[in-house]
């Protein structure tokens, strides 16, 4: 007997050294491919460029929002990731890789909150990393590592969310969660969520009078802070709200992606899934279902408290993750993931984290299941690396072609692919990636409009005439078009076409520019115009 528990120990302690061998090793390897992803040195994303020139305004001492920058250099996002990266990008450059470095740590802080949120919720060490590393491996796909807002954004999200609770919703952590919530926003408009996230938790489990009191707070705060940036920054509503509202209305949601993103992420989670079904039947067995112990002093009978505002609604008091799981689940299946731009995105940000940390949080400290949860959790590991594509390569020859280009000339329309080319040289900006949804934002309140001679549309005109009038004149030494570009037409004058201009002056060759083969990379046709020859007579 001796004998049998003693080697039973020694065969447990090195599966679990197998185990955590495992771990480590998928560790390591999403952090390579993480690294691969920020030194990349081209584009990852087809609009990743845009990033720089919201930068570049803000270090020079300009407003993406103020009328001198509009269109060409507007951003369809708030610019608090910028205004953090300018005054380090005058110390090692405006570069892609600069960006992908910060937006790099902020996931690294964000997969860290979930390890503590893990840890927290009785998580062990062990499965409280996994929940991290499998995190970290979610927010590897698409647009969340790339230059952009979103890993900042993600980062106040998760920290305004986990302020409260570890100080037990005191009046000081919701002070600090709404200032959390607002910069949230600032980074990018849908992380502002966790305030309500909050405020709902607030109400089913702390009181419903404090939980009333922080939402009107924190939209009172809201609006006083939204006020000042609207009267500081003229155009930020325009670009912001009533552009991204209007292009996405244009371009329309769909059910039925958000049906087949659904099966996809439910497929690529079976084996979180899994074991989140095996961990609620033990629970279940056990009377504490998803942690939702009996409140010491509830009473034992009645679900709900209706009358009294200083108690909670519900008298069984919910576990915080899971009501957080399902304010994105509802966020999520309402409105972002019908979002035909973003595949998986707000999927793997919004639900993953919390999922996996309330399921790896139930299913500790269950030792009679450990090991059939743990080979789940390395099937886990491994869908969460086959959704990571790998392949960096490109064809360096046509990316060769098109700097070679952009070197010879000055003046130049380009493609948001080659924008960190564009800048590096110190040539104009003409289109930043967001310039072509500025004329959605025309839809303004009328409070809101601005002098007759700044409205959206005044300034759409004026900027496609000048585009129009260097075209016709053959001022642009050479322009780079993408498939997925439009050249700007006018609202008012439709029988001057930009794209027939362009045909009559300059004379086209393609190419195909490929970038990492990954979503939102992958070839893009690129159409490469230089100017055609002026004959005799024109030069006299």
């Amino acid at each position: 007997m001796v004998m049998d528990l003693n080697l039973k120990n020694r065969l447990g302690a090195v599966m679990n050294s197998l185990y955590l061998v495992c771990l480590v090793g998928f560790a390591v390897a999403i952090a390579h491919h993480h690294t691969q992803l920020v030194f990349s040195e081209y584009p990852l994303d087809y609009n990743e460029g845009g990033m720089l020139v919201t930068t570049d305004t803000i270090s020079r001492g300009g407003n993406p929002f103020s009328l001198e920058n509009q269109p060409a250099r507007i951003s369809l996002y708030p610019v608090l990731f910028s205004v953090i990266v300018a005054p380090v990008s005058r110390i090692f450059g405006n570069t892609l890789e600069l960006h992908r470095m910060l937006v790099g740590l902020f996931v690294l802080a964000s997969c860290a909150l979930c390890y503590y949120l893990c840890r927290s919720n009785s998580g062990s060490r062990t499965e409280s990393f996994t929940a991290a590393a499998l995190c970290y491996a979610a927010l590897l796909y698409y647009s969340t590592p790339v230059a952009g807002p979103n890993g900042l954004g993600l980062f106040f999200f998760f920290l305004a969310i986990t302020i409260p609770w570890m100080y037990e919703f005191s009046t000081r952590s919701l002070i600090f969660a709404i200032v959390l919530g607002i910069l949230a926003f600032y980074s990018k408009q849908y992380f502002v969520a966790s305030l309500g996230y909050i405020a709902l938790y607030m109400f089913l489990a702390v009181s419903k009078l404090r939980a009333v009191y922080f939402g009107l707070a924190a939209l009172a705060t809201f609006i006083v802070v939204l006020a000042f940036v609207s009267y500081t920054s003229t155009y930020y509503l325009a670009d912001t709200f009533f552009a991204v509202f209007q292009s996405s209305a244009i371009l329309a949601s769909s059910d039925a992606f958000l049906v087949s993103q659904s099966k996809e992420f439910l497929q690529h989670n079976l084996p979180v899934l899994v074991i989140l079904v095996l961990a609620i039947l033990y629970r279940w067995r056990s009377k504490a279902v998803l942690g939702f112990p009996l409140e010491q002093n509830s009473q034992s009978e009645g679900f709900v408290n209706l009358f009294d505002l200083d108690k909670p609604l519900l008298q069984r008091k919910p576990n915080y993750i899971w009501v957080c799981c399902a304010c994105s689940v509802i966020i999520v299946a309402l409105s972002l993931g019908k979002n035909q731009g973003n595949h998986l995105t707000y999927f793997l940000q919004l639900i993953s984290p919390f999922l996996l940390v309330g399921t790896f949080a139930l299913s500790s400290n269950i030792p009679n299941w450990r090991w059939p949860f743990r080979i789940l959790a390395l099937w886990a590991m491994y869908n969460s690396y086959s959704l990571l594509q790998t392949d960096f390569s490109v064809n360096e020859d046509s990316w060769r072609i098109v700097k070679k280009e952009i070197a010879q000339a000055n003046d130049i329309y380009a493609s948001t692919l080659v924008l960190q080319e564009i800048m590096a040289k110190g040539a104009p900006v003409y289109e930043s990636g967001a310039t072509r949804y500025f004329i959605f934002g025309a839809s303004t309140l009328p409070y809101l409009k601005t002098d007759p001679d700044h409205t959206t549309l005044e300034i759409w005109e004026r900027y496609v005439q000048l585009i129009q009038g260097k075209i016709k004149n053959r001022e642009f030494d050479l322009l780079l078009i993408d498939n997925w570009m439009r050249l700007p037409k006018s609202l008012r004058d439709t029988e001057v076409d930009t794209q027939t201009l362009l045909r009559q002056n300059y004379r086209k060759t393609a190419i195909v520019l490929s970038l990492p083969q990954r979503p939102g990379g992958g070839d893009y046709n690129v159409q490469i115009w230089k100017p055609i020859p002026a004959k005799p007579d024109e030069e006299k």
